[in-house]
C-alpha cells in the first residue's frame, strides 16, 4: 500500500543528506531504514522514554518522548 504525505524543505534536506551518507537508493528508502531503526530503539528504551548511546567510552542520552 503506497502513502503519499508532504514534507518541509528542512526535512527533505536532511533526508537528501542522509541518502548520499547511506548510498540508498531513494528518500523513502531512508525513512523505511529510519522506521526500522526507531522499531528497535523503541524496544530498549528507559521508562522515560531515553536510550543511551556509548561510543568510545562517552554517554549521551537521547530521550525520545
Amino acid at each position: 500500500m503506497a502513502s503519499s504525505f508532504t514534507i518541509d524543505s528542512k526535512l527533505d534536506s536532511t533526508l537528501e543528506d542522509l541518502k548520499k551518507h547511506y548510498g540508498a537508493t531513494s528518500k523513502a528508502e531512508v525513512l523505511r531504514k529510519a522506521v526500522a531503526l526507531l522499531n528497535i530503539v523503541s524496544r530498549h528504551e528507559e521508562a522515560d522514554g531515553s536510550v543511551t548511546l556509548r561510543q568510545d567510552g562517552t554517554d549521551t542520552k537521547i530521550v525520545l518522548r
